[in-house]
């Protein structure tokens, strides 16, 4: 089996794929939690994807450790046409996202992945990569706007029944999650008036499955774009 690991900021995820389809999905904090998921397992070789520079080095010594085969993801491993004015800095969880959103669906595609930022990418009706942007995660803001108010009390980040919040609790969630839904579908918006085109629209990253009911624009949820792309693109350089 091929094992995938995307590295981010706040947390590192796994895929265990074979034929081309993944067949397992979890997250790690630890190599014992990653041995015991893999336990058993005949691993051929390991694929990452990281943005954590200091966290890659200590996966590929355990790839070194372990004897086993790896592969590291970037920019230029994937061969795409990024129209940015410096390819390098596109971080290699956007890249892994964009390569197999241009695989797998129609573009011209905006994809949004929820992750410790939100980040929204273009992708033209030719495959290029456009740009597109970043701003705060769900979670980052949430832990920002608790950490610097002193009466606010960390509460699950989950929708409300009412937009309206009748206690504290309700007050954060409300605008928290109604904010993040309003922000998404007003980037996208933008988005498509700026470029004037009719896009797919794909979700991703950890908050995606929670806003997806929530959002009145037509999209795709595919919770394992990331961990896909890592798999297509070395595919692509054998």
């Amino acid at each position: 089996m091929i094992l995938t690991i995307d590295i981010g900021n706040t947390s590192v995820t796994c895929g265990l794929f074979k034929n081309e389809s993944i067949i397992k999905r979890f997250n790690v904090n630890s190599f014992d939690e990653l041995d015991n998921e893999i336990n058993n397992v005949k691993i051929k070789k390991i694929i990452i994807a990281s943005v954590v520079p200091k966290v890659t080095k200590q996966y590929i010594d355990y790839c070194k450790i372990n004897n086993y085969t790896n592969n590291l993801i970037n920019y230029k491993s994937s061969q795409l046409s990024l129209k940015v004015k410096e390819p390098k800095t596109v971080g290699n969880d956007r890249i892994c996202n964009i390569f197999a959103a241009i695989k797998l669906y129609e573009t011209p595609a905006i994809i949004v992945d929820f992750g410790t930022a939100t980040t929204y990418d273009v992708i033209s009706t030719n495959n290029d990569f456009l740009g597109g942007a970043i701003g705060a995660g769900i979670e980052t803001s949430a832990d920002y706007l608790i950490n610097n108010a002193a009466l606010l009390s960390k509460t699950d980040l989950q929708f409300p029944e009412n937009v309206i919040g009748i206690d504290t609790k309700e007050n954060i969630q409300s605008g928290i999650m109604y904010g993040a839904i309003d922000q998404v579908e007003g980037m996208i918006k933008r988005i498509i008036n700026e470029k004037k085109n009719k896009y797919t629209i794909i979700l991703t990253g950890g908050f995606s499955k929670l806003l997806s009911p929530y959002l009145s624009i037509d999209h795709i949820l595919d919770m394992d774009l990331t961990l896909k792309g890592i798999y297509y693109i070395d595919k692509s350089n054998n």
